[in-house]
């Protein structure tokens, strides 16, 4: 029986699980974040398809991470995933090795590995909530802790709105789809999807725009940033917002460029939604040494 590289990539909204044999994408499935359970059932699904056993499994999850204990540990946006043991879990019920990494993280292998490939890049999500992971070198970045990358969290407006990881102003809390939304929500009266104020802005509605306008001034804050930091050769964006880039696209560079010396190069991932689980399944290849 053949063995294959196994991916998951557990988001914010969804959940995708992925077989790889020799960089190719064999068999995949998708369905709404639950729990554990759901990623065996999963799991077990594709490999009695695949009729293939596992070789290795690299989960992509939001942080914060015990990489060297394979723990997630307090996820604010999936709290029922908190204290979940996932790789030990998941190497009792497949016998194999099983790696876990952030999601973000994920994505920046995927681009290094079978997207843009580039040595040098900061990759960033723009989804339900907003990650990052850095490559210098061809090397991803991993930090101390394995940690790295969290540019979600590098606050922008030390009195803007709280976040979700106790600080206030961060860049996840200003232009994140759960930022937009709970902004719509304070202002419309009633619940919003980030997508929906989005699709309200593109119509003509003025107070979404200045919503949209003020998350794409935020995100373009950010790049510009990153830009003067890492003087990567470009900024690689991925997750949901990224369908509406035509719309948004425009306000973020605009931003970028007022927060640079240089005008920042930006570029969407070629591997869509599979980005972060593309990058699962090479990440065996490139796991940290903790201690």
């Amino acid at each position: 029986m053949q063995r294959l590289m196994v991916a998951v990539d557990i988001g914010g909204t969804k959940t995708r699980v992925g077989l790889f044999r020799d960089g190719s994408l064999l068999f995949r499935t998708s369905f709404a974040t639950k729990g554990l359970a759901e990623v065996v059932k999963a799991l077990r699904v594709l490999l009695s398809r695949a009729k293939a056993e596992p070789y290795s499994i690299g989960i992509g999850a939001p942080a914060p991470l015990d990489m060297r204990h394979g723990v997630i540990l307090n996820c604010p946006n999936l709290p029922h995933w908190n204290g979940v043991e996932v790789v030990t879990e998941l190497s009792r019920e497949f016998d194999c090795e099983v790696f876990l990494a952030n999601d973000a993280t994920c994505a920046a292998i995927g681009e290094l590995e079978f997207g843009h490939r580039s040595p040098d890049f900061v990759y960033i999500t723009w989804s339900t909530g907003i990650g990052g992971g850095i490559v210098s070198g061809g090397r991803v970045v991993w930090g101390v802790e394995g940690q790295a990358g969290e540019v979600g969290h590098m606050v922008l407006a030390p009195q803007g709105p709280h976040c979700r990881c106790g600080k206030r102003g961060c860049l996840e809390a200003l232009a994140s789809g759960t930022g937009i939304a709970r902004a719509a929500a304070e202002l419309f009266g009633r619940k919003l999807t980030a997508a929906t104020v989005v699709r309200k802005a593109q119509e003509g509605d003025v107070a979404a725009q200045r919503l949209v306008l003020r998350a794409c001034e935020a995100m373009g804050q950010g790049i510009g940033i990153l830009w003067e930091i890492f003087e990567p050769e470009m900024i690689i964006l991925g997750g949901g917002l990224t369908r509406s880039w035509d719309y948004l696209g425009p306000f973020v560079l605009s931003a970028a460029r007022e927060f640079s010396r240089t005008p920042p190069r930006v570029e969407l991932t070629p591997l869509g939604d599979d980005v972060g689980l593309y990058g699962a399944a090479a990440l065996y290849k490139h796991i940290p040494d903790l201690r």
